[in-house]
């Protein structure tokens, strides 16, 4: 049987690698989070405006997870949900009105460019 919590802290890690193989600088807030309160993200990323809610199983819960990475994160923040399942790629959760928000403040053509890589 999988420990959850060792499962969630490997996934915690896997997510900060993904951030800094991307030029973030990120780490693991982990046991700090109970220090912090229980508002503090799962992954800490100074560099982007995001509240970072990793998990890492393979049931999924989307209307929980966003109720509470929206709950925890800070007025200046958009709550985000990096999720993985076994033998599968990372996908990000976040509601419609915030992806919106991050496409009307990027630059398309860089995207566009990106895109085409």
């Amino acid at each position: 049987m999988i420990n959850s919590k060792r499962k969630g802290a490997s996934g915690e890690r896997a997510w900060v690698q993904v951030l800094q193989e991307h030029g973030y600088t990120a780490k693991r807030t982990g046991f700090h989070q109970s220090q912090q309160g229980h508002d503090a993200p799962d992954v800490t990323c100074h560099d982007l405006p995001i509240h970072w809610e990793v998990k890492n199983t393979e049931r999924c819960q989307i209307r929980d997870w966003l109720s509470q990475a929206a709950g925890d994160c800070k007025d200046y923040q958009i709550p985000v949900i990096t999720w993985k399942s076994n033998n599968r790629e990372w996908v990000a959760i976040l509601t419609a009105k915030d992806l919106l928000k991050i496409i009307q403040t990027c630059d398309l053509k860089a995207l566009e460019e990106a895109i085409q890589l």
